[in-house]
């Protein structure tokens, strides 16, 4: 083969490779995230806010039980790592004054969860260093040094290229993803559509808020 042939194709490889697997990733993303199937089971739920009464579906596409769903999918795993998608880019410097309520509620939203699901990483990652044979105390600090594994981002490019090629959402890392309405959230729901995934998706910012105090509300009795 011509050497000039030979390196215009390498250099083609080089090149498009690369774009292929980052095509891919993107491509695949809803696949991952979004079922498009029915779920095996649907419990609805009434949540009641601020003089408001939020009915908010839990869907289990795993185990038939969506309790049972949420409870193995943050604490049925010791992740090594846990990334919360706080959704659209536009999110990630909440301008109040030109969002108004919509990154109000978004920011609260996304405190209050990160508040829940700070203390259950933790404790998993503490009762994983004692199953190590460490005492309570070299345990409780090997855990709460971990908090540094929990990374909160946005919905860009990149995110959906990692997660369509199961970079993160994985039995070794758990993605969690807050879909409201700047990002299309059609329906009322929070599901796990595969180890080590939980969505919370919602028609309006306070019903996203409410999603969060249900599922602290499901959680909280059995964080240690």
């Amino acid at each position: 083969m011509d050497k000039k042939l030979a390196a215009m194709f390498l250099l083609i490889v080089v090149v498009l490779a690369p774009l292929g697997v980052l095509a891919y990733g993107y491509a695949n993303f809803s696949d991952k995230v979004y079922p498009d199937k029915e779920p095996l089971k649907r419990v609805l739920v009434k949540v009641p806010y601020n003089g408001v009464e939020y009915r908010i579906a839990l869907e289990s596409y795993n185990t038939g039980d969506p309790f049972l769903d949420l409870n193995l999918t943050l604490r049925g795993t010791v992740y090594e790592s846990m990334t919360l998608i706080v959704g659209d880019p536009m999110f990630r410097e909440c301008d109040a004054k030109a969002l108004g309520d919509v990154c109000i509620w978004r920011t609260r939203t996304v405190t209050e969860i990160a508040a829940v699901l700070s203390p259950v990483f933790t404790a998993n990652r503490y009762w994983y260093y004692k199953e190590k044979g460490y005492d309570e105390n070299e345990s409780m600090a090997r855990a709460q040094a971990d908090v540094e594994r929990i990374h909160t981002t946005s919905l860009g490019f990149i995110q959906k290229v990692k997660i369509g090629l199961g970079l993160m959402g994985d039995k070794k890392h758990l993605l969690v993803l807050l879909k409201g309405p700047a990002e299309g959230g059609k329906v009322d729901r929070i599901y796990s559509p595969k180890e080590g995934i939980m969505v919370l998706e919602a028609t309006s910012e306070r019903t996203l808020f409410a999603e969060v105090l249900l599922l602290k509300t499901i959680i909280a009795s059995r964080v240690k």
